[in-house]
C-alpha cells in the first residue's frame, strides 16, 4: 500500500512544472508620452502571459524608491533621465545609474524614435542596451553621422543640408560595447484605433489596466477605396536635416493634394478610403501613421528601410510595403506604379495586416514579446 502511495506522490510531483519567477522592476516616467505608452503597453496587456512565463513586473516612477533594486533585473526607460542630462549634467546622472548598477543588473531601454540616436554614455553601466530598431550593421554606431541619423547624414553629404545647431555626435567608442545592443520592440504594440491614443493616455491618471485594449478590428484592404493616395504630415521640425525629406515630398505632391494634418476622425475616414499612404521619416524611420494606416487597410509607401531591423516588422520591401529612394528620384514613378496596380496594393496591405495581427495576438505574444523579455532576462542574470 505504501509503495503504491509513494509512486502516486512521485508521479504527481514529477508532473508539476516548476516555473522560476523573475521579479522585474521598471523605472519609467509612466504613461506620459506616446513612446512611453508604447513601451509599457505590452507589459500591461500581456501581463498574464508574462506571469505564465515566470515574469512578474512592477512599475516605479522614482529612482529613490527603497524597493527599486529589490528585483532580479531593473529595466530603465531612457526617458526617465531625458530631462536630467542637461539639468544635472552627465557626471551626476551617470553616478546615480552607476550606484543602481552596483545593486542590481540594469537593462536600458532606449525608446527614442531614430535607429541611429544612441546614449552611449550609459553603456559601461548596463548589461544590455535595447532599442526599438537597430542598424543591421552595428558598426555604424561607431561612425559619426550628421544629426545622429543615417538619413540626415545622407542629406548633409548629398544636399549640404545643415542644422542651425548641429547635434553632438553620439558614437560607440569600443567595439566590444556593440555586443550590448539588442533589439526590443517598436511602438506598434499599442492601441492606434480612432480613440486609442486618448484612452491610453488616461492610464497616466487612472491606474486601470482595462483601459489598455489590443486592437481587434482591421479594415479590410479589399474594401472599395475612392482615394488613390494620401499624405498627411507635419513639416515643422527644429532641425532642417530632419524636415528636409518631408518638405521635398510636400513640394512634389503640392500640386495634386493637400498634405496638411486633419482632425483624427477625418484622418481615419480618409485612410479607410485610401489605397496608398505616403509615410516619410519623421524624428525616426517609423511613425505612428504606419500602424494607423495598416489598421485601416492602406498600403504604405516609405523611404527605403533596408538599413535597419525592427519588430513588429511591417516594413519589408515589396512584401508588406512599397519603398522609394532617399533622393526621391523614383518617388513619382513608385506612386504611379502603385496606383496602376490596385491588386498588388491589396496584397501588400493584407500581408502587413497579417504580420500586425500576429504581433498583437495573445498566442503570438507568448512566442514573440514574452520570449524577447525572457531572453533579455536570462542573458542578463549571471548563471550559477
Amino acid at each position: 500500500m505504501w509503495t503504491v502511495l509513494r509512486r502516486s506522490l512521485v508521479n504527481k510531483l514529477n508532473s508539476i512544472q516548476t516555473v522560476i519567477m523573475y521579479h522585474i522592476n521598471i523605472l519609467t516616467t509612466g504613461f506620459a508620452s506616446p513612446n512611453g505608452i508604447a513601451f509599457l503597453f505590452p507589459f500591461i496587456v500581456f501581463q498574464r502571459e508574462l506571469r505564465d512565463a515566470g515574469v512578474k513586473i512592477r512599475f516605479f516612477k522614482g529612482a529613490d524608491k527603497p524597493r527599486l533594486s529589490d528585483c532580479d533585473v531593473l529595466f530603465v526607460e531612457s526617458r526617465f533621465y531625458s530631462h536630467r542630462w542637461a539639468r544635472d549634467g552627465d557626471e551626476r546622472v551617470l553616478a546615480e545609474i552607476s550606484n543602481l548598477a552596483a545593486k542590481v543588473p540594469i537593462v536600458w531601454f532606449d525608446i527614442s524614435d531614430s535607429t541611429g540616436w544612441l546614449q552611449p554614455q550609459v553603456l559601461p553601466f548596463v548589461r544590455y542596451y535595447c532599442k526599438s530598431q537597430l542598424y543591421k550593421d552595428l558598426t555604424l554606431y561607431m561612425k559619426p553621422q550628421y544629426g545622429n541619423r543615417i538619413w540626415t547624414d545622407y542629406y548633409f553629404r548629398t544636399r549640404s543640408i545643415q542644422d542651425l545647431c548641429p547635434a553632438k555626435p553620439r558614437i560607440v567608442t569600443e567595439q566590444e560595447s556593440l555586443r550590448k545592443l539588442r533589439l526590443s520592440w517598436n511602438s506598434g504594440i499599442a492601441d492606434y484605433r480612432l480613440f486609442g491614443p486618448q484612452i491610453m493616455a488616461l492610464r497616466q491618471f487612472f491606474p486601470l489596466n482595462f483601459l489598455f485594449q489590443i486592437p481587434q478590428h482591421f479594415t479590410s484592404p479589399k474594401k472599395e477605396r475612392s482615394i488613390p493616395k494620401s499624405c498627411r504630415m507635419g513639416l515643422s521640425y527644429e532641425r532642417d536635416s530632419v524636415a528636409y525629406q518631408r518638405k521635398q515630398i510636400h513640394d512634389i505632391l503640392e500640386s495634386e493634394m493637400d498634405t496638411e494634418k486633419l482632425s483624427r476622425h477625418a484622418y481615419f475616414v480618409e485612410m479607410r478610403n485610401t489605397r496608398l499612404v505616403v509615410s516619410p521619416f519623421g524624428f525616426g524611420e517609423i511613425t505612428l501613421k504606419d500602424f494607423e494606416a495598416t489598421l485601416c487597410g492602406a498600403t504604405l509607401l516609405k523611404p527605403d528601410m533596408s538599413h535597419m531591423v525592427t519588430w513588429p516588422n511591417l516594413f519589408r520591401k515589396d512584401e508588406t510595403m512599397i519603398s522609394h529612394a532617399w533622393d526621391l528620384s523614383d518617388f513619382e514613378e513608385k506612386c504611379s506604379e502603385a496606383i496602376e496596380c490596385p491588386g498588388k496594393l491589396v496584397e501588400l496591405a493584407t500581408a502587413a495586416q497579417n504580420e500586425y495581427r500576429k504581433a498583437l495576438s495573445r498566442d503570438q505574444s507568448k512566442t514573440e514579446f514574452c520570449s524577447r523579455v525572457l531572453s533579455i532576462i536570462n542573458d542578463t542574470i549571471p548563471s550559477d
